[in-house]
Parts: C-alpha cells; sequence; structure tokens
C-alpha cells in the first residue's frame, strides 16, 4: 500500500496521557471536563477514541445559527436514546435539550460538544444555561461532559475564565499539545529518520498537517504540494488560524512577520510596528496564549530577568513565514521559480534551529543530570586579550539546582562533525556561563547526523541519528 494512503488512516498516535486524564474524570459520579487546544491537533480524534464502546453522544457544533445546531444536535440524541418522536420533530434550542436530559437516565454517560465556541457564538446565553442545568440537575444525575474547542481564546473566556457563568464547574481541564517528536515519526513507516525531522522542522507536531505529507517523496516536493501549491489545505493556514481566533489579525500578522523577520526583543518590535511597548505587550501575550511565539531568556538568568526575547513556536508558522509568504504574489499565480530557489539554498539552515528543538526533547526525555531546568543560553563577556565586547550561545544547558551538575549541549546539523573541535568550542563558550562557577560539576554533549569519529571522554555524551533514532523507537 502507498505510505501516503496508508498515513491518512492514521489519525491517532498515543495520547496515553490524555487518554488517562479522560479515563479517571468519569470514574467521578459525574464529571464537567473541558478540553482545548489549537486547530488541528487532534482534539476531535482524541474525543472519538476515548468514547469507543462507551455510553455517549457526540454533539458537533457548526457555524450556523442555533436552530440549525441544535436540530442536529437532536439527530444525535434521538438516535441514542431511540426517540422517533425526538427525530420527527426536532428541538430548535439548547435549553430544549437540558430540559429534555433532566427526565432522562444519564447515568455514566458521556455527553460531548465539540467546538462548543460555535455554539455559544450562536445564542451568547449558552455558557448560562449550562451551568444552570449542571447546578440544579445534570451534575446530581451521574452525567459527564466534555466541552472541547479550538478556539483556545474563547475556551478561555467563555468555559475558563472568572467572568464565565462555567467558572469553578469543571471537574477537570487538559489543553491538548502538538504531538511531541518522539510520537510525531510513528506516523511515517517508510520515511528515513533525517526525513522525519525535516518534516517535523515544517509540520510541527500537528497530525493532519503531517498526513499531508508522503513519505515516499522528497521534502521539497512535500512541502510545494502540501503547502506552497495554491488551494492546498496548508496554503492559508496561517491566515484562516488568525482570523479564527483573533480580532485583529492584520496586527498580529505583523507582529509574527516581524518576529519571523529576526526582530526578537520587545524594542525591536515595537520599532519595527511603530507599536508602544505597553499596547505590544498584550498582543504578545495573546500569541504566546495560542502557542504561536514564545519568549524566552537565558536558561541561568534570574526570574525577574529582563533578558528575555521572542521567537516563533510553532514550525508551520515559521516554515510559512520563511518560505511561503516571501514569494506568496508568485505562489499564486502558480510561479514557484523563487519559492524553489529559496528552499534549496536555505531550508538546511532552517533544519539545523529546528534540530535543536528535536534535540531539546531528546535531552528532556533521557535527562542524564535529572536536570531542573532545560534550555537556552546567551550572553555578552569581554574578550581577555583583545578586550572586545563579544557574545556567545549554547544551544541547550541543562542544570540541577540540587546538584551543581550543568550540562551543556552542542546541536550541529551537518555529517561527519569533528567532535574534538566542536567540544574545545562548548568548553570555551562553557566558561562564560555564570553559574556555581566554583562548585559546578560539568558535562557535555553534542549532537549530529553523524560524525567523523566518535571520541571517548568523561562527561561526554555524542549522540548521531542513528542513536537518535535507537532511543525514539523505546520511548
Amino acid at each position: 500500500m502507498n505510505t501516503y494512503i496508508m498515513n491518512k488512516f492514521i489519525q491517532f498516535i498515543n495520547r496515553k496521557k490524555e487518554l488517562e486524564f479522560l479515563e479517571n474524570q468519569i470514574k467521578k459520579p459525574s464529571s464537567f471536563v473541558v478540553l482545548y487546544g489549537r486547530r488541528r491537533v487532534g482534539k476531535s480524534e482524541l474525543i472519538k477514541q476515548f468514547i469507543k464502546n462507551k455510553k455517549a453522544i457526540y454533539l458537533l457544533s457548526t457555524q450556523e445559527v442555533e436552530k440549525e445546531v441544535i436540530e442536529s444536535f437532536s439527530a444525535e440524541i434521538s438516535e441514542y436514546f431511540k426517540d422517533s418522536a425526538l427525530k420527527v420533530n426536532p428541538f430548535s434550542k439548547f435549553r430544549q435539550i437540558a430540559e429534555y436530559l433532566k427526565d432522562k437516565n444519564t447515568t455514566d454517560l458521556i455527553l460531548v460538544i465539540d467546538e462548543f465556541p460555535y455554539l455559544v457564538d450562536a445564542n451568547k446565553a449558552i455558557p448560562s444555561i449550562l451551568q444552570k442545568y449542571w447546578d440544579t440537575y445534570l451534575s446530581s444525575a451521574g452525567l459527564h461532559i466534555i466541552v472541547c474547542g479550538s478556539s483556545i481564546g474563547a475556551m478561555e473566556t467563555q468555559v475558563l475564565g472568572r467572568k464565565s457563568p462555567l467558572y469553578g464547574r469543571r471537574t477537570g481541564q487538559w489543553k491538548v499539545d502538538p504531538l511531541p517528536f518522539a510520537q510525531f515519526v510513528k506516523l511515517f513507516h517508510n520515511a528515513g529518520f533525517k526525513k522525519l525531522i525535516e518534516f517535523y522542522s515544517i509540520t510541527g507536531g500537528i497530525p493532519l498537517y503531517a498526513l499531508e505529507f508522503d513519505g515516499s517523496k522528497t521534502v521539497f516536493e512535500n512541502a510545494r504540494t502540501a503547502i506552497a501549491a495554491r488551494g492546498s489545505l496548508l496554503y492559508q493556514e496561517t491566515d484562516i488560524i488568525l482570523k479564527e481566533e483573533l480580532r485583529e489579525p492584520k496586527t498580529y500578522f505583523s507582529i509574527l512577520k516581524e518576529i519571523s523577520a529576526g526582530r526578537n526583543s520587545l524594542n525591536e518590535i515595537s520599532n519595527a510596528l511603530g507599536v508602544e511597548r505597553t499596547t505590544l505587550t498584550r498582543y504578545l501575550n495573546t500569541l504566546i496564549e495560542l502557542d504561536l511565539i514564545e519568549l524566552i531568556k537565558p536558561v541561568t538568568s534570574a526570574k525577574k530577568s529582563r533578558d528575555s526575547i521572542y521567537f516563533l513556536k510553532d514550525n508551520y508558522f515559521k516554515f510559512w513565514f520563511g518560505f511561503i509568504y516571501p514569494f506568496i504574489k508568485d505562489l499564486d499565480s502558480f510561479i514557484f521559480d523563487g519559492f524553489e530557489r529559496n528552499f534549496r539554498e536555505n531550508f538546511n539552515t532552517y533544519v539545523g534551529k529546528q534540530f535543536e528543538m528535536v534535540c531539546m526533547e531528546a535531552v528532556r526525555s533521557a535527562n542524564p543530570i535529572k536536570s531542573t531546568n532545560i534550555g537556552k543560553w546567551w550572553g555578552a563577556y569581554r574578550d581577555m586579550e583583545t578586550k572586545e565586547r563579544k557574545t556567545a550561545e549554547i544551544d541547550i544547558v541543562s542544570i540541577n539546582e540540587q546538584t551543581k551538575e550543568i550540562l551543556f549541549v552542542e546541536c550541529k546539523w551537518q555529517e561527519k562533525v569533528n567532535a574534538i573541535h566542536i567540544l574545545a568550542e562548548l568548553k570555551e563558550k562553557a566558561k562564560q556561563v555564570q553559574w556555581n562557577n566554583e562548585k559546578r560539576k560539568e558535562h557535555y554533549a553534542i549532537f549530529a547526523r553523524s560524525f567523523k569519529q566518535k571520541i571517548v571522554e568523561p562527561g561526554l555524551i555524542l549522540t548521531d541519528l542513528k542513536d537518535m533514532e535507537k532511543n525514539v523507537k523505546l520511548i
């Protein structure tokens, strides 16, 4: 069977922690669970997997008026309760569904309302109605409710926020994250490990994005077909997400574009857009909540340190802004020359930065020094000989506050890496890291596609792609 076709049928990978969370919720006398996460992350598939062989009604909200949404809900409810009268005369208001359930045996029944924000858009009173019936009847009737939504902002406002009528009713909440790389690789069976890292660098851990890729084709062929081709699923996904989530998508788009272009500090973004820092911070915080950007600081910095910079967090957004957006006018006319030239010249360098994130995950998983904090490090220092001011950066630094151990990690997306040379450079940079300098025990690690020669030294770990592949298969 063609790898691509086979991948289309693999809709559900792992999610053991999420399933365990949901199973624990329905062990309670009743439960009100909030499940949310960005578009395409696999929430609906998670729910469908969970309710298999259980007493459950799955209701999917759509962007229609309340009457139409509730009529479709009625069809699902009538089928579950074998109510032919309801099938002929469906409800038109959500309140009628609540009244109906009040008179039914709902012990151990799981009621799922997927895309809940769409239902609220149809009737703003829905949260208040649901809160009333939950408090007065449903919570004592053995019912388990799962409300789910892709609009993170809407879910946090309409369900999780203090001003929401449903605030305090939830018995549990879970934000569904993209798949980690170790689980992402299970979406493909015949692609080489190097190619999987390249795929992940473009799609991140969003299952639906990955399933648009064909493991038997080259990375460029996949990128051109699945993202760069006008009309493809992922061609306008950036715009769709921003318009669904945000009231001012153009402003957020501009912020993302500037960060992608390398303007990473608050001052740089503010100056580029001509927006006051205080106003800009609100927009940036929203993008952080949406998992589209992240604010990072050197791992050894104090909590209140202002030495922080913004980066795009989502791999698809990184790739889109770096490889699609600069050529969007040409791509609209199906002219691929600029896109292809840029891809050939810069994609390998781009993957090198995303490779650091894969290595970060590997360090977190193995956790050789049982670290309490893992992140990046950068800083400025004065050269003792030339007196020049210089900067240094270390891809990954892992620290253990209790044992005073520190691990310095370098990531090289290159073949036949000279480990002796890289280790010497890493040790020099490590001298600039001000953290328990007199008491600490230092460890070093280098990740690479391959090494010219693997050296052995106390406190040193060398990991190539073959090692990484073996470790991933054990997870």
